[in-house]
């Protein structure tokens, strides 16, 4: 009995430094960053760059979300460190914020890093809008003639 409870102890004894070298092995990676143009025009196709890395040297997925209500998606993994490059092309005009965050391969995960993107409205300015509407009421009026 005695014997059983020795090897248990020194089992015990090897195997609590081994638990907590692990656990000291399993920090989150750091927030990515994002480069890429902060505008741009509705239909056109634009780069970003996404960079990321993890204190440990784990691999690492990127999850991405484009801010436009096509939903998050992970890639990798990936060597830490690397930087990816993806496209997007937003179909509406508005302001998206672009989130990414780094998961590495013992599933923890960074802060999302954000980038907001404009995709400029068109607005009419009120002279342009007079202009069109004289240029529609002449041509009416022009058609009337004719008519009568």
């Amino acid at each position: 009995m005695m014997k059983k409870i020795l090897i248990l102890g020194i089992c015990m004894t090897l195997l609590v430094p081994i638990v907590n070298a692990e656990m000291l092995f399993k920090n989150p990676p750091d927030i990515p960053e994002i480069h890429g143009p902060p505008k741009g025009k509705t239909g056109v196709d634009y780069e970003y760059e996404f960079c990321a890395s993890d204190p440990d040297g784990d691999d690492i997925y990127f999850c991405y979300d484009w801010g436009d209500g096509s939903g998050e998606d992970c890639i990798g993994p990936f060597p830490s460190g690397i930087c990816i490059k993806l496209n997007h092309t937003w179909t509406a005009d508005g302001t998206y914020t672009i989130k990414c965050k780094a998961r590495d391969i013992n599933q923890e995960e960074s802060e999302y890093a954000t980038l907001n993107v404009e995709m400029p409205r068109v607005f009419l300015r009120p002279f342009l809008l007079k202009t069109i509407l004289e240029k529609i009421y002449e041509r009416i009026l022009n058609y009337l003639i004719v008519l009568l």
